[in-house]
């Protein structure tokens, strides 16, 4: 392969990275110590979130980041460096990272990119403490949902009153009662 297909490839891989760092939550973290197989457990993990993990190589990086004037110091890619990405469960693709973290104590989360925002390691710990979307929609159903169920209790609460009343006054009169 030529210098200039080399090149080539390189502007295209270049190129690739805006799909990795436009992505709604991206997560930078050092892998090194990580054993083949729990790379492939994390990748797992993450991947049935619908995300993905990518290896860096740190230079191409900061290739993209100069292509979109984006003033990234070079301290943040330095050593071996993997991303964690996703649009759609980016705060559960950080819980999965953190939990991790956790267990693993061979990754270190550095930083990571909220829409498009440098975040430190410990926003990226308190984007893991966020719930996540099912969580958010189940709470917003449950919101909805309570207000009406209370509303419908308390319009039937007069007639079941109502009902109760008139039973009685019933089994009075069959009783041979005054009203």
């Amino acid at each position: 392969m030529g210098s200039v297909q080399i090149l080539e490839k390189k502007k295209k891989t270049v190129d690739g990275l805006a799909e990795i760092f436009n992505s709604s939550g991206v997560y930078l973290f050092d892998y090194r110590g990580l054993k083949v197989s729990e790379m492939g457990n994390l990748r797992n993990r993450i991947k049935a979130l619908g995300a993905n993990v990518k290896v860096l190589k740190n230079r191409l990086a900061i290739k993209f980041f100069e292509k979109e004037k984006i003033a990234i110091g070079r301290d943040l890619f330095n050593g071996p460096i993997a991303v964690a990405y996703s649009n759609e469960k980016f705060v559960e693709t950080a819980k999965v990272l953190v939990d991790f973290e956790k267990e693993s104590k061979k990754i270190k989360i550095k930083s990571g990119f909220i829409e498009r925002k440098l975040v430190s390691e410990k926003q990226v710990a308190e984007v893991a403490k966020l719930p996540g979307k099912e969580q958010l929609l189940a709470q917003l159903v449950y919101s909805i949902g309570m207000p009406l169920r209370r509303f419908g209790s308390a319009l039937s609460s007069p007639l079941t009153h109502m009902l109760i009343l008139l039973k009685n006054l019933q089994d009075k009169k069959e009783k041979g009662g005054q009203i």
